[in-house]
């Protein structure tokens, strides 16, 4: 016999939610994909001609907002020669100092990063970020959700959380398609209670958001 519990839980959406595995042919990997290009820089008269396997030419947005504010020509030379387990254990190394990171890491491209962050584990990951982030002032980060997904009602928790001071907020959601009225509803609370406050994540790729660092599907399908 099967309690009620169990038999309105078996209801719920969030049960209806499919676990996903990474699906590289898809793009669906968070690193090491196969089909991730190979880190090249080509520099011809104090210029970017190629990068990352495209011609300056191909150039999208990114590449280009990257070129032009993310690279230092200066250091490139250096850093893109290092080998990747060498970098990567100077961002878990406490002997190496935060300065040291941040200079060769502007003399890297994309694909140079995303294949030296590859080879940290979550733990890694963590001291990593620990010791480059920096802030110019501290401020704390709130976590705004709720069990029944009430859009008003995390709006209201999101207004008196930026009313009490937190400089940023997120959420996440147990069910998928709840993502873009939930990054809206944090965005109008928040906003609301202290204008400037940052939204993050929460569905920032379909929802608004001012901080969206990644969009995860959190082992759930979007």
């Amino acid at each position: 016999m099967v309690s009620r519990r169990f038999s309105s839980r078996a209801t719920r959406d969030l049960r209806l939610e499919q676990l996903v595995s990474p699906v590289p042919e898809l793009g669906l990997v968070a690193a090491n994909g196969p089909n991730d290009p190979e880190p090249e820089l080509g520099v011809e008269g104090g210029a970017v001609t190629r990068m990352d396997g495209r011609e300056s030419a191909d150039f999208d947005v990114i590449d280009r907002f990257v070129v032009a504010h993310g690279l230092d020509l200066q250091v490139a030379s250096e850093a893109m020669s290092m080998d990747d387990l060498a970098l990567a254990r100077m961002l878990v190394d406490v002997n190496v100092p935060r300065s040291e990171l941040v200079r060769l890491s502007r003399g890297l491209t994309p694909a140079k990063l995303a294949r030296v962050i590859g080879l940290l584990d979550p733990v890694e990951l963590m001291l990593a970020l620990k010791k480059l982030r920096a802030r110019r002032a501290p401020g704390n980060q709130a976590h705004v959700t709720n069990l029944k997904e009430s859009p008003a009602l995390l709006a209201a928790d999101a207004a008196e959380a930026a009313r009490r001071g937190f400089a940023e907020m997120e959420t996440t959601v147990g069910v998928a398609r709840y993502a873009p009225l939930n990054a809206i509803a944090l965005l109008v609370g928040s906003q609301t209670g202290r204008p400037g406050a940052i939204r993050a994540r929460g569905g920032g790729r379909r929802g608004a958001t001012s901080a969206a660092r990644a969009t995860s599907a959190r082992g759930r399908r979007w």
